[in-house]
């Protein structure tokens, strides 16, 4: 049975890569096709796709009764995103971060994750929390929307062979809808067997959530940017990760609150989000004094995810 569940996991976590991948592929060539800059595709399309595993593991979570793993998801997701993900960037090549980043969206996720802690201390995110944090989902994605149109130009050139019209568009649709349907079928394969896995173990539900579910999920935003960094497309890169993360925060976990209201436990609120908003905060200075996520700062970002999985285990 134990060998069994492991292998459901494993098959999980690859089903879950390539339902990404596809989706991520047929979405963003679409937005392509509508002249979006790669700052909003990476902003929008790419951190939608890629925050998708997490949206679909944490609603089967929550409907399974298991919310521990539907908080422990998230957090765990965002903290792998801004060390995990962003160390691995840089460490293949250093990222380049446009000023507008730094003085835009940076806050805002900033703000974002305090508002989060501060619902939060109450104990429960409840219907009225997650109503919260979609209103404010609501703004940023009505930011996105105004600069995109703002800035759009066609640009057929760029891909010349998705710009070929409808049968195009199709293809791209296919892609994306199949994307969808293997994210929800593996994510339902990784619940399944985390839950088992933490039971057989005795390892709470919580660092479950952080370590192996959170991982499995976060695997499409590491395969994104890790090719993104191999491309020198920083752009998507860096939108791909501050996206995710709000759409994660604003988006996912707002959902589960207002369909089942989650507990919070004290040992989450006092280590967990401090050491999420902690790495949001490291993260701003980064990226504004310099411009540039070095290779130095990168092995930095990656030591500082190990020492949260280690604390997690041994703390």
């Amino acid at each position: 049975m134990l060998l069994y569940n492991i292998i459901l996991f494993l098959a999980g976590a690859v089903l879950l890569y390539f339902g990404a991948e596809m989706l991520v592929k047929g979405s963003s060539r679409l937005a392509l096709l509508l002249g979006i800059r790669p700052i909003i595709v990476g902003f929008t399309v790419v951190a939608m796709g890629t925050s998708s595993p997490e949206l679909a593991v944490s609603l089967i979570a929550a409907i399974q009764n298991s919310k521990d793993i539907a908080l422990g998801n998230i957090i765990g997701s965002n903290i792998a995103n801004l060390a995990l993900v962003i160390g691995a960037a840089a460490l293949i090549r250093p990222i380049t971060i446009k000023r507008s980043t730094s003085r835009r969206e940076m806050p805002f996720l900033i703000g974002t994750s305090i508002v989060f802690l501060l619902i939060s201390l109450d104990g429960e995110l409840s219907r009225g929390d997650g109503i919260i944090l979609l209103v404010l989902f609501a703004v940023f994605l009505w930011y996105i929307l105004y600069m995109a149109l703002k800035k759009r130009q066609i640009r057929p050139d760029v891909e010349p062979d998705i710009a070929d019209g409808k049968k195009s568009s199709l293809i791209n649709l296919v892609y994306s809808i199949i994307g969808v349907l293997m994210l929800v079928i593996s994510s339902n394969l990784i619940i399944r067997s985390a839950t088992f896995l933490a039971t057989e173990f005795g390892i709470s539900h919580i660092v479950i959530g952080m370590t192996v579910v959170a991982l499995g999920t976060s695997l499409p935003e590491l395969a994104v940017s890790s090719v993104s960094s191999l491309r020198n497309e920083s752009d998507i890169l860096v939108g791909n990760v501050v996206g995710s993360n709000l759409f994660n925060t604003l988006l996912i976990i707002a959902l589960v609150a207002v369909l089942y209201p989650i507990p919070v436990k004290k040992e989450i609120l006092s280590f967990h989000y401090p050491y999420m908003i902690g790495l949001t905060l490291l993260f701003l200075p980064m990226i504004t004094l310099k411009k540039v996520i070095s290779r130095i700062e990168g092995v930095f970002l990656l030591c500082l995810y190990a020492v949260f999985i280690y604390l997690l285990f041994f703390k």
